[in-house]
């Protein structure tokens, strides 16, 4: 039996889980990961890396399992090069990528930003400090407000 084919077995034994669900978190076939586990072909493309990071990572694991199979995908539009998240410019590469990386870290609990959220932390940027509580939530309140007629 290849190595790779004991890895995979010992991914699943370490796990507790089925063929089926491996094949579930890998997105391929259970016939796939059976044909993996006898060593009759090995994995490839991104299969190798998910397998990779199983095998290396508890972490990845509640990662997969806590994805649900028909779950949109995830994307927060960005520009690199001009530093835009958005359609929001920041000043420099150091505001753009902490932003950024909050961001897309409480999207992961289900935040999804608005350009009204973005511009937000942009103005907490241009202060050169976090925003209070109270500052955010009277920002929020003002931007949720009716004018009066």
């Amino acid at each position: 039996m290849s190595r790779t084919a004991q890895n995979i077995k010992f991914i699943r034994q370490h796990y507790g889980i089925s063929q089926r669900r491996l094949a579930s978190l890998l997105n391929v076939s259970v016939r796939t990961v059976q044909h993996w586990e006898q060593a009759d072909y090995a994995p490839s493309g991104p299969a190798v890396k998910l397998i990779q990071l199983l095998a290396n990572n508890d972490a990845v694991f509640t990662e997969l399992t806590s994805i649900e199979e028909d779950e949109a995908i995830m994307y927060l539009a960005h520009d690199d090069q001009a530093f835009t998240i958005m359609g929001v410019p920041f000043r420099n590469e150091a505001e753009y990528r902490a932003t950024l990386d909050a961001t897309i870290s409480n999207m992961y609990e289900g935040f999804e930003p608005t350009v009204a959220d973005i511009e937000l932390a942009r103005e907490a940027d241009d202060l050169g400090r976090p925003l209070t509580g109270a500052e955010v939530l009277a920002k929020i309140n003002a931007r949720n407000s009716v004018p009066n007629k």
